[in-house]
């Protein structure tokens, strides 16, 4: 048999009633002898006490979390202008423009599709659609019209 080194179990249970009675957790007191001598109910006094997840679990949700906030959201699917800011009308806007023009005129003054506008000025189709997008947002001399075909073919532009 073992010697009792905190008392028995009824000192021990009694010392620790006293310290969550006083708010203090009684392992810090010093009143049990550990954790496998603590009562095996989780909600112990006035508010329920959850079991600990350890150590290394705790450390692997906080980098995962950090993780998580670190990184930048990701882009919404599909094309997007944003982070350019407010871009200059330049050279390769004019050569756009002039596409445009030139392809309305063929077209009797219809919208023209980007391919169309790109052949044109000879440029490729991604950068065509964002000089495009530059010329009807930030300039005002080009018009979007979105869902003027049936079926509906994709994006026309027109001079404004």
């Amino acid at each position: 048999m073992s010697k009792k080194m905190e008392g028995n179990e009824v000192q021990r249970r009694r010392a620790a009633r006293d310290a969550q009675l006083a708010g203090d957790l009684p392992s810090a007191r010093k009143s049990t002898t550990g954790a496998s001598k603590q009562r095996g109910s989780p909600r112990v006094g006035k508010e329920a006490q959850l079991p600990h997840r350890g150590k290394q679990r705790e450390l692997a949700e906080e980098r995962a979390e950090q993780r998580r906030a670190s990184q930048p959201p990701l882009p919404p699917p599909g094309r997007t202008y944003g982070g350019r800011g407010r871009p200059g009308y330049g050279p390769d806007h004019a050569r756009v423009f002039e596409a445009l023009t030139e392809a309305e005129r063929r077209h009797g003054g219809e919208g023209v599709h980007a391919p169309e506008i790109a052949r044109t000025a000879n440029l490729p189709v991604d950068r065509t659609r964002g000089l495009l997008h530059d010329l009807a947002v930030t300039h005002h001399l080009v018009t979007e019209l979105k869902g003027a075909d049936r079926p509906d073919l994709g994006t026309r532009y027109e001079s404004t």
